[in-house]
């Protein structure tokens, strides 16, 4: 509540810029929440530091969940570890002057890149998709880092990235989104696709892309597509990939208040197309808007976390929305510029600090032993995305 106060304070002061007073109180509130931020990602990187496994990687099958019986298969596991210990890098690889974070990156890295490859789990689980993309994204984004740029890891990176896009690129839907899950047949590809896989897919695609890495041409126009098609007149996006999308009435999942976390990856991807040149619906003006409906609803994403079971929370919103959104609304908050990121920087700030334990460690969702990773992961690298609009 005090975050959502200073940060309406915050506001009134951007839209009133007419004294240099008013000036001075959004400069020194955004100068106490960045120490705060500061404060979080130190105690989160120092988390990740001491819990990552010696063989690189982050989290495993231990510590099961009360309903494990569903994901007893070891290749689903083992997409998840791949998962996280790329979205982990994805963080790290933001870090400057940390010898320690460097070493954790590295050994997160050559994990990434010498790991066996993932393959599909069973006939309904399709969790594989989650390590394809989160594994792409972050070689990818490794790819194109100055640290990496010769040596054999170089090299390692580049051969795993252009498998890990090949193995995508063969689960693309139909309707040219990607999901988890095979439920209704099974097929190659999957039939099903969701709008926020399908957002960090593009993400992932785009670096690739810029690699020069091979795909082809038709991937990426049907993936934007897929994320337009689930776009609704609110600023929602539909959980799945439809023939045809339904904006839900009353407690549905498929509006504003169900689509809190989704609309900040589907905004930001579709942000991203746009400026690599396809033709997309979203610009400024729209992750603005999305930045604002996430912070005025926000108390829904906060009833949900940390709830045992997935989406039995109003609206069906789950427990693992939470980071997952806040993630994504770092990069659309440092792309508003500092007068912009002024209206949101605080509750950012606010809304992932205050689930950080003592260990350091950030939990949106019990979920055997990758549930703190992931979290602290995407909690620290929503703050070091967002701080570096008001970094000199």
């Amino acid at each position: 509540m005090i975050g959502l106060l200073v940060l309406a304070a915050t506001c009134c002061a951007a839209q009133n810029p007419a004294t240099e007073e008013a000036h001075t109180k959004v400069s020194a509130a955004v100068t106490e929440y960045r120490a705060q931020a500061d404060r979080v990602i130190d105690g989160g990187l120092e988390y990740l530091i001491a819990t990552q496994s010696r063989n690189g990687s982050w989290s495993s099958w231990q510590e099961p969940m009360i309903y494990d019986r569903h994901w007893s298969n070891p290749e689903t596991h083992l997409a998840w570890q791949y998962a996280v210990t790329g979205l982990v890098c994805l963080s790290l690889m933001e870090v400057e002057d940390h010898p320690r974070a460097a070493a954790a990156l590295n050994g997160g890295l050559d994990f990434l890149t010498a790991a066996p490859l993932i393959k599909r789990v069973s006939d309904w689980d399709t969790d594989n998709t989650w390590a394809y993309v989160y594994g792409l994204a972050a070689l990818a984004k490794a790819a194109k880092d100055p640290r990496f740029n010769n040596g054999m890891r170089k090299v390692a990176i580049e051969v795993r990235g252009r498998k890990l896009l090949a193995q995508l690129n063969s689960y693309q839907s139909p309707n040219g989104g990607w999901g988890y899950y095979d439920d209704e047949a099974t097929t190659s590809p999957p039939q099903w696709g969701t709008s926020f896989m399908t957002g960090v897919a593009v993400l992932a695609l785009l670096d690739a892309k810029e690699l020069g890495w091979k795909m082809s041409d038709k991937v990426l126009p049907a993936a934007i597509a897929a994320i337009e098609h689930c776009r609704l007149p609110d600023g929602s996006y539909t959980y799945s990939v439809r023939p045809i999308p339904i904006q839900d009435a009353g407690i549905g999942i498929d509006q504003v208040r169900g689509s809190l976390s989704r609309i900040q990856v589907c905004n930001w991807a579709l942000y991203q197309a746009g400026k690599a040149g396809f033709e997309t619906s979203i610009g400024m003006a729209e992750l603005r808007s999305g930045l604002a409906l996430l912070f005025q609803e926000h108390h829904y994403l906060d009833i949900a976390r940390g709830r045992p079971y997935p989406h039995e929370a109003y609206h069906y919103n789950s427990g693992y929305f939470y980071f997952f959104g806040h993630y994504y609304a770092g990069f659309a908050l440092a792309e508003l510029g500092s007068a912009g990121a002024e209206d949101f920087y605080g509750a950012l700030q606010h809304e992932i600090g205050k689930t950080q334990s003592k260990d350091g460690s950030m939990i949106d969702f019990f979920m055997n032993s990758y549930g703190k990773p992931y979290g602290t992961a995407y909690g620290i690298g929503a703050l070091l995305e967002a701080n570096k609009v008001f970094t000199p």
